[in-house]
C-alpha cells in the first residue's frame, strides 16, 4: 500500500517587526489525488448528510438545509484545491524573544501571517 500523505518538517524565515530574523518550523502535509478526493467527498457527504437530518428540525431547517448544503459544495471544490496543508508551527519570536507554538491552519501558502502570542505583533513566515 502507498502512502498517500506526505508529512514535512520546513525550517523557514520568521520576520517581525526588529532587524533579526527567527526561524521558524513548519509541519506540513501534502496529499496526492486520490486522498483529496477522498476527503472531498466525505466533506460533501457529511453536510450533506447533516443537510437530510436537519430536515426535521422545525423553523431552523429553513436555513439548516441550504446551509449544509452549500457548505458541502465549498467543502467539496475547497478539498480537490488544497494540496498541502500547514499543521503546526513553532518559533522564536524576533522581537519579544518568545518561543512558541503558533495557532496556525489550513491551506499552506507562503508567505504566512502570525500573530505572536507574547508581544501581539504581526509575524511572517516566508519561504525560502
Amino acid at each position: 500500500m502507498t502512502s498517500n500523505r506526505d508529512e514535512r518538517f520546513l525550517q523557514l524565515p520568521l520576520e517581525g517587526y526588529s532587524d533579526q530574523t527567527g526561524v521558524a518550523t513548519v509541519r506540513t502535509v501534502s496529499f496526492d489525488r486520490r486522498t483529496r478526493v477522498r476527503r472531498a467527498v466525505g466533506g460533501l457527504v457529511g453536510s450533506w448528510a447533516a443537510a437530510l437530518v436537519s430536515v426535521f428540525i422545525p423553523v431552523a431547517h429553513f436555513l439548516l438545509v441550504p446551509g449544509f448544503f452549500l457548505a458541502g459544495l465549498y467543502l467539496l471544490f475547497h478539498n480537490l484545491r488544497v494540496q498541502t496543508s500547514v499543521t503546526a508551527a513553532t518559533g522564536v519570536c524576533p522581537d519579544c524573544g518568545r518561543e512558541q507554538e503558533f495557532e496556525i491552519s489550513g491551506n499552506w501558502n507562503p508567505p504566512h501571517r502570525l500573530t505572536c502570542s507574547g508581544c501581539q505583533r504581526s509575524l511572517l513566515i516566508r519561504s525560502n
